[in-house]
């Protein structure tokens, strides 16, 4: 007896869901899928959102994941009668990163000179962040008295 397989596991993100799709395997039908993945935000050290979720075929979904999430696949396991089968998991994704939720706060001028000023503010709590922040941009108007 061949035990089924499924070897064309596929994950997709967007800024807060992970999809996964595959075939299911021939002859033996299927009576469900479970999947278990772990996610952290990329600015975080270790995972600390979790969740697992079944379907009866694909395409399984992952909703309510922070944008700009690191997530891994933990388990992807198929019920066939009374055998439970691990197929593949070890998967790593990315959701896609989005727009900070917020903006800088304690927004410091400093050597406001003519021609030149220094700027500094805080950095935005991870929670915040929705992926790595690349860059800000800076706006000024000059104005006399």
């Amino acid at each position: 007896l061949t035990l089924p397989s499924v070897s064309d596991l596929t994950a997709t993100s967007t800024s807060n869901t992970i999809t996964l799709t595959w075939t299911k395997p021939d002859p033996i039908p299927s009576m469900g899928y479970s999947a278990s993945r772990g996610c952290c935000k990329l600015c975080e050290e270790s995972f600390n959102d979790f969740d697992q979720k079944t379907s009866s075929s694909s395409p399984l979904v992952f909703n309510g994941i922070n944008p700009g999430s690191y997530c891994e696949i933990t388990s992807f396991t198929g019920t066939f009668g009374i055998e439970f089968i691990e197929f593949d998991s070890g998967n790593i994704i990315t959701t896609l990163f989005a727009e900070p939720t917020s903006s800088p706060e304690n927004i410091v001028f400093s050597s406001v000179e003519a021609t030149s000023l220094i700027v500094s503010w805080d950095e935005l709590p991870c929670s915040e962040q929705n992926g790595p922040i690349t860059g800000y941009l800076l706006y000024y108007t000059n104005t006399t008295f």
